[in-house]
């Protein structure tokens, strides 16, 4: 969704950017890359609460008799107490630039292999009949 709106985006303020198959693949490029970054802002609280929460287990040494280790809510209240709310976004620097690199390269090369092949955006779409 965050790459189809970016694609929009950007055709819609340049349209002359749809006329080579060289600059299609760059608006792939940049909106895979806004859509990959989009996304580690999103996951990331989420992942660093989950990595806040297996360490301090890991820490603890925790018995194996019975007794339960963090939940999510509970670890990601302790977190933020002691660390405060920027906790849930340490490491989105790196985690982005990652996810932009990996989501903008598996959308340019999608792009790449349907232009060498001739598919269209009619061809990958399905149609549902009933005949009775």
């Amino acid at each position: 969704l965050a790459f189809e709106r970016a694609c929009e985006f950007i055709y819609s303020t340049w349209p002359v950017l749809r006329d080579a198959t060289w600059t299609a693949l760059t608006v792939s490029l940049v909106a895979g890359a806004f859509s990959g970054a989009l996304s580690s802002l999103v996951s990331q609280p989420a992942d660093a609460v989950l990595t806040y929460v297996a360490a301090r287990e890991k820490s603890n040494d925790l018995d194996t008799n019975g007794s339960q280790g963090l939940g999510v809510l509970e670890g990601s209240r302790l977190m933020i107490e002691e660390s405060g709310f920027s906790s849930l976004f340490r490491g989105f620097g790196s985690r982005c630039v990652w996810a932009a690199a990996i989501i903008a390269g598996q959308f340019v090369l999608y792009d790449l292999f349907r232009n060498f092949f001739g598919v269209t955006s009619q061809d990958l779409s399905q149609v549902f009949e009933i005949t009775l």
